[in-house]
C-alpha cells in the first residue's frame, strides 16, 4: 500500500499533467483564432512548442488556493504564458541561441525581424487577455513586461569584471522573478484573495522565481562544463561572480581567458580547470545555499494561507527545485 507522501506526489503529478493539458488546449484555440495574421505561422511555432507551463499553473494554483475555480482563469493564465514566450523569443536573438527545446529558434527558422515582431505581438496579446480582468490586473501585467525588458537589458550588458551579487540578484529579480511574482499575485487577486493573501502569494512567486533562476543558471553552467562544446561565452551567473570575487588577480585573468577569450571554453582541459576552480572556491555550493534560502523564503511566504490541496501543490512546486 502506498504511503501518504507517495499518494500526494502522484496526485500532484496528475494535477500538473491535467492543468498543462488544459493550458495547451486553450493556447491552441487562441492560436487558431489568429489565422488571418501574417505572423500566424510564427506565432503558432512559438506558442505551441513544448513547455512546462509553470507560470500559467502558478496563476491557477494561486487563485485556487484562495477559493477560485480554474475555469474562470484561463485567459489570465495564458496571458502570462504568452508574455513568457515573448521573452524567450527575444532572449534567443540577444543570446544568439540557435536551438530551443530541440528545435531551431524562431529567428533561425525565419529571421530576426520576424522573431522581434512575433515577440511584440505576443506581448500585445498578453495585455489584451489580461485587460478583461480589470485595471489592477492590466496595470500589473504592463509593469511586469517593463521589468522583464529592463532585466534582460541588465543581463545583456553584464560583464564578469563589473558584476556583483547585488547587481545579479537585481537582474534576476526583474528578468525572471517578476513574472513568477505577478503570475501568483494576479491569480490571487482574481481568485478573490484578501490583501494579506495576495501579498503572501506574491512573495511566494518572487522567491520561487529567484530560486528557479539560480537553479537554471547552475544547471546551464554544469551542462556547459560537461559538454565543452559551447560556441559562445557562458552567461554571467552567481557561481562565476562568486568565484571571481574570491580569486586573486592571476586567477581572475585566467578565468576571463578561459571563459571569454576566443571561445576557449570549448576545450575539455579548460572546462575541467574551470570546474576545479569552482569547486575549490566553493562557488557551486554557495549558489546551492542561496537557492535553498530562496526556496525556504518561498515556503515561509505561504505559511499563513489556509491548508488546502492547492497550497500543498505550491509547496511541492518549490520542493521540486532541489538538485
Amino acid at each position: 500500500m502506498k504511503n501518504e507522501y507517495a499518494t500526494q506526489k502522484d496526485a500532484f503529478k496528475r494535477y500538473l499533467s491535467e492543468t498543462k493539458r488544459q493550458v495547451d488546449s486553450e493556447l491552441a484555440i487562441l492560436v487558431s483564432k489568429l489565422s488571418e495574421l501574417n505572423l500566424h505561422p510564427q506565432i503558432e511555432y512559438a506558442v505551441l512548442s513544448e513547455g512546462k507551463r509553470l507560470r500559467p499553473i502558478l496563476v491557477i494554483l494561486s487563485a485556487q488556493s484562495v477559493g477560485r475555480n480554474k475555469d474562470d482563469l484561463m485567459s489570465l493564465a495564458i496571458a502570462f504564458e504568452l508574455m513568457h514566450t515573448a521573452t524567450l523569443i527575444h532572449d534567443d536573438i540577444i543570446d544568439q541561441d540557435e536551438t530551443r527545446r530541440g528545435r531551431p529558434t524562431l529567428y533561425k527558422k525565419w529571421s530576426n525581424n520576424d522573431a522581434i515582431l512575433t515577440g511584440d505581438a505576443l506581448v500585445a496579446l498578453s495585455i489584451h487577455l489580461a485587460s478583461k480582468y480589470g485595471e489592477e490586473i492590466i496595470s500589473t501585467a504592463a509593469r511586469c513586461a517593463l521589468e522583464l525588458c529592463d532585466g534582460e537589458h541588465m543581463d545583456a550588458n553584464s560583464a564578469l569584471k563589473t558584476a556583483t551579487e547585488e547587481s545579479y540578484f537585481k537582474m534576476i529579480e526583474k528578468k525572471t522573478a517578476s513574472l513568477f511574482r505577478d503570475s501568483a499575485y494576479c491569480g490571487a487577486l482574481v481568485g478573490g484573495a484578501t490583501t494579506s493573501e495576495a501579498l503572501s502569494l506574491s512573495k511566494y512567486g518572487e522567491n520561487l522565481g529567484m530560486a528557479y533562476q539560480l537553479r537554471d543558471d547552475l544547471l546551464d553552467l554544469e551542462t556547459l562544463i560537461e559538454s565543452s562544446k559551447n560556441l559562445k561565452p557562458p552567461r554571467i551567473s552567481l557561481p562565476l561572480i562568486h568565484l571571481y570575487e574570491k580569486s586573486d588577480l592571476k586567477t581572475r585573468d585566467q578565468l576571463e581567458k578561459d571563459l571569454f577569450a576566443a571561445n576557449q571554453f570549448r576545450s575539455r582541459i579548460i572546462a575541467e580547470r574551470v570546474e576545479r576552480m569552482l569547486l575549490e572556491a566553493g562557488s557551486t555550493a554557495y549558489c546551492k545555499r542561496k537557492m535553498s534560502d530562496y526556496m525556504q523564503k518561498s515556503l515561509s511566504s505561504i505559511k499563513p494561507l489556509r491548508e488546502s490541496e492547492s497550497k500543498s501543490y505550491l509547496i511541492q512546486i518549490t520542493d521540486s527545485l532541489v538538485i
